[in-house]
């Protein structure tokens, strides 16, 4: 019965996660002194120290119950939110970690420079969602599910096409340099793919164990979004500018 048990909460927990229907409808900007919450990169309103709130610019005079459910919907937020960025922005630099490891060393300082602007320019177009800089933390509207989605597909597919072409561009230059010493030098193509093979591997591992963390930890983060969602309710009936801005949403 005990074994019955536990193997109907581990096929229950993913199925429950992949269920929450709870997103981000705005992107949120989290400061140590601030909180942003933004449309097409513009912020719409911001929370100053857990307690001020500025609407467009403008600052809102709140009573006591509207400033209690100000700070319980920005402290929410700071909880939330550092967490959900963290464990996206981990499991992207574990995926470069392991590709300039590789690079460590190898080419001219050119070469080293044209691999480097491919890995920045992946890691820009793909960390747009997700970015974490010292304690300034930026989430784009998005679902748990979609978040779910990234880090099982996009994610994976974008680091594994830039393991193939950074490694294919490295063996090239190692090709090139080493033509120019023998001629008659001629390298496998086999160990071009086992090469391949080997670094896309160690990024899928890597991303496979930041997914099951997010698994584990979504139905905690889809019960502290839906308990978030009751405070921001609250907090729209009693600020009326904010009706326009419901930055924690459920999706039906």
């Amino acid at each position: 019965m005990f074994k019955q048990l536990c193997a109907l909460l581990w096929f229950a927990a993913p199925a429950m996660a992949s269920e929450c229907n709870m997103a981000f409808g705005h992107g949120v900007l989290i400061s140590p002194d601030q909180i942003r919450i933004l449309i097409n990169d513009r912020t719409q309103y911001q929370i100053n120290d857990d307690r001020q709130l500025f609407v467009q610019g403008e600052p809102q005079a709140l009573d006591p119950q509207a400033q209690a459910r100000l700070a319980e919907f920005s402290q929410g937020l700071r909880k939330i939110v550092p967490q959900v960025v963290g464990i996206a922005v981990d499991s992207m630099e574990l995926g470069l970690s392991a590709i300039e490891n590789m690079l460590i060393g190898v080419g001219n300082a050119q070469q080293q420079e044209e691999w480097k602007a491919l890995v920045r320019e992946t890691t820009y177009q793909i960390m747009s969602r997700f970015v974490r800089s010292g304690e300034h933390f930026y989430l784009a509207p998005q679902s748990l599910r979609e978040m779910d989605s990234f880090l099982h597909g996009e994610l994976k597919e974008n680091l594994n096409k830039l393991a193939k072409n950074t490694v294919g561009a490295v063996w090239e230059a190692l090709r090139d340099a080493l033509r120019q010493t023998d001629d008659n030098f001629e390298k496998p193509e086999t160990e071009d793919w086992q090469s391949v093979e080997t670094l896309v591997s160690k990024i899928n591992m890597g991303l496979d164990a930041k997914a099951e963390e997010l698994e584990e930890k979504s139905i905690l983060f889809c019960q502290r979004l839906r308990e978030l969602n009751e405070i921001e309710n609250e907090l729209l009936k009693q600020v009326p500018a904010l009706a326009s801005y419901d930055v924690v949403v459920e999706k039906h």
